[in-house]
């Protein structure tokens, strides 16, 4: 009598522990993908934001290297060169698609249409930018190019440009499950040049 109870005890307890596992495995089915995707989609986010950090501070360093530079020849060369310092000289091609050195509005800082634009690419002989502004090769090209910046300081205070760094790149997920990830975007820093650095492009 007392072995029949057992196995009877034993038995239900054997059938419940099965239909317990069973409902576990349902849960852990149904809760799994989400959990999955909740990790994957904090992952992508926190690369996108330390890569948008990385740009950002690069473009604000790049910025004040020219507004040092003033009216010098060499400063877009040194911009980029600044630019490529502050991304640990790690420049991706696939990465970068343009960099537009540029007169920013000096009331709202809106982009004008006075600017220099270089694209990156690495395969070159010497020279990494497209056109080059190195003075020994092509020098400064485009609508605004360093010997036209203002660095006069005015007695209003005034008078002198605004001088922006826009980097427009793209950024690639990792594992393409989050939509809106893999996009192109924009960091832009400003910043005012100092007055009358250098009275001419030759230092």
């Amino acid at each position: 009598m007392y072995r029949r109870v057992v196995a009877v005890m034993v038995a239900r307890w054997m059938r419940r522990t099965g239909r317990e596992r069973g409902a576990v495995m349902v849960e852990m089915a149904l809760v799994l993908p989400l959990l999955l995707l909740l990790v994957i989609g904090a992952i992508e986010f926190g690369l996108l934001f330390h890569e948008r950090l990385t740009v950002a501070s690069a473009a604000s360093s790049a910025a004040r290297t020219g507004a040092t530079m003033g009216i010098r020849e060499e400063a877009d060369y040194a911009i980029l060169q600044a630019l490529e310092a502050g991304l640990y000289n790690q420049v991706d091609p696939a990465v970068i698609i343009r960099v537009d050195i540029f007169k920013a509005d000096p009331v709202s800082g809106a982009k004008t249409g006075q600017y220099d634009r270089y694209l990156y690419q690495p395969l070159a002989a010497s020279c990494k930018w497209s056109p080059c502004p190195d003075v020994d090769e092509d020098g400064p090209v485009g609508t605004w190019v360093p010997s036209s910046r203002d660095t006069t300081l005015d007695d209003g205070g005034g008078g002198l440009d605004v001088l922006g760094v826009e980097i427009i790149y793209h950024h690639t997920a990792v594992s393409g499950f989050i939509p809106g990830i893999d996009r192109d975007l924009t960091e832009r820093a400003l910043v005012r040049l100092e007055p009358g650095v250098f009275e001419a492009s030759g230092g």
